[in-house]
């Protein structure tokens, strides 16, 4: 039988692929394994992973947005966080700008590198006073309750925790005094100075003053450390004026004598 004759051709076959482009398809699907795999790998990651937060430089941090309002937010922590060996409160802190009375004060210092022989302590001032629990109105704190080192060193302590407290958390403070209590009848008044130009602000708190306990009796080696870390910023004060009668804080370096006769003095008292 004859085949049929026709004009029709049969369809040319597909042309092949440019070898360029399957080049380029392979490296596509390579990269984008790659970025499945990687993504895997971070979400793996991710999903296990120990998240390590720094710790905070102190436990506590003041709330108030004023540098009057944190400096007294301050105050208050530090009375109700330091107790006697008893549990009960040793002291009151209070706290507020430098004055005396109403009246801005200025603090004031023998320096014989300075101009007229005295350093005055630029920038604003704030105070903290320590007073003892005492009903006499003195400041004074009751020796029958606590032994005088004992209360010296916490009280020192306290004073240092102000002074770096304040440092922290008040940008704007550039100088802290810390008026201490009486420990011992007949102690000359005795001030806590420090000026943050001289005053490198710790990694943190309890690096800083972790070396004295705040509840109970410290240990010797305890009050002394802390007593070597205070000596340089403890004076005797006399409270006095300028020529245009702004009220200054005199300070005055404690001498070897006073100390002397403060320990001789503590012995003493029974």
């Amino acid at each position: 039988m004859a085949t049929p004759v026709t004009n029709q051709t049969a369809p040319p076959a597909p042309a092949a692929l440019p070898k360029v482009h399957r080049r380029r398809f392979a490296i596509f699907y390579g990269l984008l394994a790659v970025l499945l795999a990687c993504g895997a790998a971070v979400g793996v990651h991710m999903a296990t992973r120990t998240i390590v937060t720094p710790k905070p430089w102190s436990t506590f941090v003041p709330l108030s947005t004023t540098p009057e309002s944190a400096v007294r937010e301050i105050a208050l922590h530090v009375e109700n966080t330091t107790v006697g060996p008893s549990g009960a409160k040793l002291t009151t802190v209070r706290g507020g700008p430098l004055s005396v009375g109403s009246d801005p004060a200025v603090l004031v210092k023998p320096d014989a590198k300075a101009t007229g022989g005295y350093k005055f302590f630029e920038g604003a001032s704030v105070e903290y006073q320590i007073c003892g629990t005492t009903t006499k109105g003195n400041c004074a704190i009751d020796q029958k309750k606590i032994a005088p080192n004992t209360s010296g060193a916490l009280t020192r302590r306290m004073a240092y925790e102000l002074a770096l407290m304040t440092f922290h958390y008040v940008p704007e403070v550039q100088n802290v005094a810390v008026l201490m209590p009486t420990l011992i009848k007949g102690q000359k008044p005795r001030i806590l100075v420090l000026s943050r130009t001289e005053n490198k602000d710790p990694k943190s708190l309890e690096a800083a003053i972790g070396t004295v306990r705040k509840v109970g009796n410290p240990t010797s080696l305890e009050a002394q450390k802390i007593a070597t870390l205070t000596d340089p910023l403890i004076f005797h004060y006399e409270v006095t004026a300028t020529s245009d009668n702004k009220p200054v804080y005199l300070l005055a370096p404690i001498t070897i004598k006073d100390t002397a006769a403060a320990a001789t003095s503590a012995q003493k008292t029974p």
